[in-house]
């Protein structure tokens, strides 16, 4: 009976083989299964500039102009995602960039679909005293009436020289200096009016003014001409 056992165990291969000797389950065996990445689909977007491209540390609002934007494109700047609206296939504009330490960074565009254009390099931050207010500004004011009122106002040698909301004018009958530091400037107590702002960029700028016309005085401005 013993020796029946014995040659029993022998027909059967003897011991199993231990877990170390066996093979290791391929890649692409069901126990390791792998989902590969969706491709891309959709249009491939162009990104060609940015306005403003020399903002201040603290970000601002702009213009992304390119080719193939598609409804629902999002808008990284410094690797920040920041909200956007698809105006067309041709142009973005964004309500705010994020604040950054002064140097290049990357803007990219990503479609739904998942492709991308990126623009490296293509945005520039700076510190705000290297702004200049001097031009002439188009601006739109009364903020609790959601900008509705025209405004404008022209600086030349850090002076206002003229300044107006809607279809009323300030008195402004000779330049009035302003008080200009760190991307800001101002004045206050000439006549009634004062005016504070603040240089966004080399083509943006924000602030309040109390002057005849222009409602609660909350401003955003762009340069319409560099003097």
């Amino acid at each position: 009976m013993l020796l029946t056992v014995a040659l029993t165990t022998a027909a059967c291969g003897g011991l199993p083989p231990s877990p170390s000797s066996l093979p290791a389950p391929s890649a692409s065996s069901p126990s390791n299964p792998i989902d590969p990445a969706p491709s891309p689909t959709g249009l491939q977007p162009t990104v060609t500039r940015i306005l403003p491209n020399l903002v201040t540390t603290a970000g601002t609002w702009g213009t992304i102009t390119g080719l193939q934007f598609e409804s629902g494109a999002t808008v990284t700047i410094a690797n920040v995602a920041v909200f956007s609206v698809v105006h067309d296939s041709t142009t973005i504009q964004f309500s705010n960039s994020p604040a950054h330490a002064a140097g290049q960074v990357d803007v990219v565009v990503t479609n739904p679909g998942g492709r991308a254009a990126t623009l490296a390099g293509g945005y520039t931050y700076a510190a705000p005293d290297s702004f200049d207010a001097n031009g002439d500004w188009i601006a739109h004011a009364d903020g609790s009436n959601h900008y509705l009122t025209d405004m404008h106002f022209t600086i030349q040698n850090n002076a206002l020289v003229s300044l107006s909301c809607g279809s009323e004018a300030a008195p402004v009958t000779t330049p009035i200096t302003l008080t200009v530091q760190n991307g800001g400037f101002s004045f206050s107590g000439v006549g009634g009016l004062s005016m504070s702002g603040k240089l966004d960029s080399t083509t943006t700028s924000k602030g309040q003014v109390n002057a005849p016309g222009c409602g609660d005085g909350i401003w955003w401005a762009d340069k319409s001409v560099r003097f």
